[in-house]
């Protein structure tokens, strides 16, 4: 049976797999995105909006991660994982229903909390607190490499959604995966403590 510690690393595994699936499906058609919602605009336009879009990305990320540090100390990993993904499908839904430019920065706007990856490294750093410490850095090391799986397969599911003709179905699907994240985190909790109650049930 596996041990709290590999079901907990496991979960925040995958949930870091489908995070990083989720951002990377709508990267490939916003600047297509930019370039419906412009009337019109030129290439030299339509590139200096995605470039203004994708600085205030990186703006509101500044100033979000200090934020979640903060929030990682007071209320621990699985609550601020709770308040990423939210975080997450709000900023994908408000794109997916974005219909002018303002409708796109408001969408980077409410990803001001997306600190997934910072989430799930205090989540593993947690979960491997008593463990060995070349234990703790093989699970940090595939943290990494799950982000990786997630964000080389997403850009290529949302390019070939944007074939289809609809821009926000990679938005869309981003919202379902985000929420689907939360059900597996509420599922992997309740899991998670069985495993412990049947652990301390073994040792009595």
């Amino acid at each position: 049976m596996p041990s709290d510690t590999d079901t907990t690393v496991g979960l925040v595994l995958l949930n870091i797999v489908l995070y990083a699936f989720a951002y990377q499906l709508q990267r490939p058609v916003e600047p297509f995105l930019i370039k419906s919602l412009s009337e019109g605009a030129d290439a030299k336009t339509v590139a200096k909006t995605y470039g203004r879009l994708q600085s205030f990305f990186q703006a509101a990320q500044t100033v979000g991660s200090p934020i979640v540090g903060a929030l990682l100390d007071k209320i621990g990993a699985r609550y601020c994982s709770v308040i990423v993904f939210l975080a997450s499908a709000a900023s994908y839904a408000i794109l997916a229903s974005s219909t002018t430019l303002s409708h796109l920065f408001l969408s980077k706007l409410a990803a001001t909390l997306q600190a997934g990856f910072l989430v799930a490294q205090a989540g593993v750093a947690a979960a491997t607190a008593t463990a060995p410490p070349a234990v703790r850095a093989a699970a940090l090391g595939r943290l990494t490499t799950a982000y990786t799986i997630g964000a080389t397969v997403g850009p290529t599911v949302g390019g070939y959604l944007g074939t289809t003709g609809d821009l926000y179905r990679g938005a869309r699907l981003a919202v379902g995966v985000s929420l689907c994240v939360e059900i597996n985190q509420c599922v992997g909790c309740t899991a998670v403590r069985k495993l412990h109650c049947h652990a301390v049930e073994q040792a009595s």
